[in-house]
């Protein structure tokens, strides 16, 4: 016969599995009315990848990096319109170069940017703006989009614009259909297999997920005052599971705070003198796996841009990386990177101005051109 005083019985509260299901899906939905497609779930993908930008200090660097590189020594454009002054791209005084730079930047995060060409009244394109490809969507033929600044907040009230035509033939137009197409859109994404651009990381993704989460790992370890990790060992007894989540509840907020830098365990025990023991789980070479798992989100960011660390400050170990292992570097990237993506852009602009030329890229230099031009005293 079994005797019960002498089975040992330990209870494990619930604890949620650390598997994060929060990343959004890259996915396209069509709408059911009105031919618009969802960018990603709850249509706010470029949202998730702006947040990643913002928040993975490796992936901000090699877009900012790109984008450095992309501008060159300087971005100029030949005076097109006299509606806006000289060297500006519109009214509101938006220079060449600046307006470059933003596309480039939207073409490292999202993979693709947005022109906003204004024409005038004879039909010739007048001013041109940036347009925030994070707030557009589109319809499967990218033939029309809207723009909101809203998506997923339900109630959404979008501007809608056309497709840019190049070879427009504004006289054969009504009034109603110049109206129309005096306020359009050029859509450039760097990939024709979908309706949305993909950018070059989407596959290093989940390795800025990591580089993001230790980070935040590290400040909530100094944040809490209790290191996580641990397992609490409750000696007196078993609660009922409300009052089981009531407790863990008031622990947490009392030891470990809201934002809880590691995973308590809690264990309900029969009977140890009715007393609450903590234990940390011996975990070996702690930080060494962490250095390590650091070292391979940083390099599989770098794999999806196929871009060499030092190009963008960060030294590869044991690596001084002279000037001329500099120069071969950064002529592979420029020419198999750099110059496809300053092609991209360039190219968007001649459509819109119906010629090549008007827009010019100084390429990159290693060194600054004012300070080539200086003399010391």
């Amino acid at each position: 016969m079994n005797d019960e005083r002498n089975v040992q019985r330990v209870g494990f509260a619930a604890i949620d599995p650390f598997i994060q299901v929060s990343i959004p899906r890259d996915i396209e939905r069509e709408t059911r009315t009105g031919g618009m497609v969802q960018w990603g779930d709850g249509n706010c993908y470029p949202d998730y990848l702006y947040s990643l930008y913002c928040g993975v200090p490796t992936l901000q660097s090699v877009i900012d990096g790109n984008t450095d590189y992309i501008c060159g020594d300087g971005v100029e454009c030949s005076h097109f319109s006299a509606a806006v002054p000289e060297g500006c791209m519109n009214r509101m005084g938006e220079t060449a170069e600046e307006q470059v730079r933003d596309a480039a930047a939207d073409l490292g995060i999202f993979g693709g940017f947005a022109l906003q060409v204004i024409r005038d009244a004879e039909g010739r394109p007048a001013e041109i703006y940036h347009l925030d490809i994070r707030y557009l969507r589109t319809d499967k033929e990218c033939s029309r989009f809207w723009y909101s600044e809203k998506w997923g907040r339900g109630g959404v009230r979008a501007v809608v614009y056309p497709a840019f035509r190049p070879n427009l033939d504004w006289g054969a137009l009504d009034d109603a259909g110049r109206a129309e197409a005096a306020s359009s859109v050029l859509y450039v994404k760097d990939n024709r297999r979908q309706t949305y651009p993909r950018p070059r990381y989407a596959s290093a993704v989940k390795a800025c997920e990591t580089e993001r989460c230790i980070d935040e790992y590290h400040l909530n370890s100094l944040e809490n005052g209790f290191y996580g990790s641990m397992v609490v060992n409750f000696n007196n007894g078993y609660p009922g599971d409300e009052q089981k989540a009531e407790i863990e509840r008031e622990f947490n907020e009392k030891f470990s705070g809201a934002a809880n830098a590691g995973r308590i365990m809690f264990s309900w025990n029969r009977d140890m003198n009715t007393r609450t023991t903590f234990e940390a789980p011996e975990v070996k070479d702690f930080g060494d796996r962490y250095d390590a798992l650091a070292k391979r989100a940083r390099q599989e960011i770098f794999t999806a841009f196929r871009a060499n660390p030092n190009l963008f400050g960060i030294p590869t170990d044991g690596n001084g990386f002279a000037n001329e292992q500099y120069e071969e570097s950064f002529m592979l990237y420029n020419r198999t990177q750099i110059r496809p993506m300053q092609n991209l852009i360039l190219n968007a602009y001649a459509k819109v101005f119906g010629s090549d030329g008007v827009l010019r890229i100084t390429p990159f230099s290693l060194g600054s051109p004012a300070k080539e031009g200086r003399t010391d005293d």
